[in-house]
């Protein structure tokens, strides 16, 4: 993750399949995820608080490779 926000995608043709889940690491401490629909005008937004930097980051790098996982790719 460069930064504190990341954007990725995915699309999947066959399976009429076009999402996207942004991550941002706000104040530090705080993690703010975005997903839904490419497109969509008002996408499910969520915030986790953590106790430390450290601890938002972890998390934050966890999810990443949890979608990368799935499919996902980086959108710069």
């Amino acid at each position: 993750m460069k930064g504190n926000k990341m954007r990725l995608e995915y699309k999947n043709h066959i399976k009429n399949s076009f999402k996207f889940w942004e991550i941002k690491i706000d104040a530090k401490k705080k993690v703010i995820t975005k997903y839904g629909r490419i497109g969509i005008h008002n996408p499910a937004e969520k915030e986790n608080q953590f106790s430390s930097e450290e601890a938002a980051k972890k998390y934050a790098e966890k999810k990443i490779r949890e979608k990368i996982g799935k499919g996902y790719v980086e959108i710069k």
